[in-house]
């Protein structure tokens, strides 16, 4: 069989795959909760991919370990119920069919490299959003397929109907305003169709429009989907002395802020009132955020300095690495005093989902920082973004145990039943993640944060156990907690009604 006469049965399976898909994605979101259907759809989608590769064996299919990457993700995005780890969660399973593209496979998890992983990120983006018309007139040689198959025969009254449907838009609306009748009957029947029958080709377009250009981009090497070229590692674009100025540079700056943090650390808040105005709580509050992405904007700075160096003798490479190697350290000691910060900020304000990912963020940079010195310095750049990557997984992993939203929630209430001023609106608006520690916390608050507390979960759950639109794990639980007996409104204690 030729190479166009296999692309092309290969294509057709993509296409009968995307089709189940796209059918399985319209039930989903007619017939199960939130959240279900998109899980579920991604669960049917990477079925769809191991059956592509089942059928069709000449292909390379990943490591099993992406499938079970995968589903355990899947199963993730419907455990816990807090906004910003389903999103995560999605991120992380995007990441994972990065990782399983033929492109970053052929180089090898451990040799691809930062603009490799992006490289592949934006191909399956384009596989995403284009890869459906490539796949069916592009890759797909249909006067190939025999007479007497069923595609073939399908092929000529699929595309009459194609072309036939803008000229049936311009007649049938001559004929409507040539007879007001016409016009009333045509209208009438023809809207109660649509009514009925757009949603579901809408949700099939959407579900299979994706699942053929995904399922493409991970099955084929190389595919008419544009190719994405991205620079390689610089050989010598700039010399030590331009980047080693830079980082000496900014080395000065940081060195320079950090002896500062010495002084305020020592000097304690009567320093602090003294030089700046502000409470020692004001004080932390106001430049956490911006430690954090300084922080941030120096590992994509230390990277673009290693490339641009490029390959040097050893003297300019000590020279660099020392340089960097110093920025890394500067950073560390900059992130403890934004943790720090972080300490006094919590203490006086309570801790909200900003501040906690923001420093699980800060987590994560560091063992990041710590890894690019462990390669990149060492001239193991090639190692960087698997390492980097896997501390995400690692991160994103102790979040899905830790359980977010419930040590937020156990963290104010603490300070409520230390005396200290709690937010019950916010506490009250988290997500199902914290109904059962909130739950167990509330008997033990003080008579005026507990009636506050309890009228506002009981405003907040009151209303979305009517719609029964939303699922997930942690919601089915608090759904249940909600409805055994609990009167989170307090009407006895805080007078009747609830207030």
């Amino acid at each position: 069989m030729s190479r166009r006469s296999s692309r092309t049965r290969q294509g057709l399976t993509i296409g009968a795959a995307a089709l189940a898909v796209s059918v399985a994605g319209d039930i989903l979101e007619r017939t199960v909760p939130e959240r279900l259907d998109l899980a579920l759809g991604i669960g049917a989608l990477m079925l769809a991919i191991c059956y592509v590769f089942e059928r069709e064996p000449e292909l390379d299919p990943p490591h099993p370990g992406f499938g079970l990457a995968a589903g355990v993700l899947v199963v993730a995005l419907v455990w816990r119920d807090s906004e910003v780890l389903f999103a995560l969660n999605l991120l992380a399973i995007v990441a994972v069919v990065v990782l399983a593209l033929p492109q970053v496979r052929a180089l090898g998890l451990w040799n691809a490299g930062v603009m490799d992983y992006v490289a592949g990120g934006v191909r399956l983006g384009a596989g995403a959003v284009g890869g459906a018309p490539v796949l069916a007139f592009s890759e797909i040689d249909w006067r190939s397929l025999p007479d007497d198959t069923p595609m073939r025969r399908l092929r000529g009254p699929a595309l009459g109907l194609l072309a036939a449907l803008p000229i049936t838009i311009v007649f049938g609306g001559l004929l409507m305003d040539a007879d007001p009748v016409f016009d009333r009957i045509l209208s009438d029947h023809l809207a109660l169709r649509l009514d009925a029958v757009a949603p579901h080709l809408l949700a099939m377009l959407r579900w299979g429009w994706v699942a053929a250009g995904v399922i493409a981009a991970v099955v084929w090497a190389t595919t008419a989907v544009p190719a994405v070229s991205l620079p390689t590692p610089g050989r010598g674009r700039l010399g030590v002395g331009e980047v080693g100025t830079v980082l000496a540079v900014v080395d000065l700056l940081f060195a320079s802020f950090v002896l500062v943090q010495f002084r305020v650390l020592f000097g304690g808040s009567v320093f602090v009132q003294a030089v700046s105005g502000l409470s020692y709580a004001e004080y932390a509050r106001s430049g956490f955020f911006q430690l954090v992405t300084v922080a941030t904007l120096s590992l994509p700075l230390l990277l673009a300095a290693d490339w641009l160096l490029g390959e040097r003798d050893r003297r300019e490479l000590r020279r660099f690495r020392g340089l960097a190697l110093l920025m890394l350290l500067l950073l560390d000691v900059m992130l403890a005093s934004a943790l720090y910060r972080m300490r006094l900020y919590t203490l006086e304000y309570g801790l909200t989902e900003l501040r906690f990912y923001t420093t699980a963020f800060m987590g994560w940079l560091v063992l990041v920082f710590g890894w690019f010195a462990a390669t990149v310095l060492r001239g193991r750049r090639a190692r960087f973004a698997p390492g980097a990557v896997a501390a995400g997984a690692l991160v994103l992993g102790a979040l899905n145990l830790l359980n977010p939203d419930a040590l937020i929630a156990r963290t104010n209430l603490a300070r409520a039943m230390e005396g200290r001023e709690v937010d019950a609106a916010y506490v009250a608006g988290l997500s199902a993640d914290a109904l059962p520690t909130i739950r167990r916390s509330l008997p033990a608050l003080p008579a005026t944060e507990r009636c506050a507390l309890g009228v506002a979960m009981r405003d907040r759950w009151s209303k979305p156990f009517e719609s029964g639109r939303r699922w997930n794990i942690a919601f089915s639980r608090a759904r249940r907690t909600a409805t055994e007996g609990w009167d989170p409104g307090g009407r006895t204690e805080c007078g009747g009604g609830g207030g």
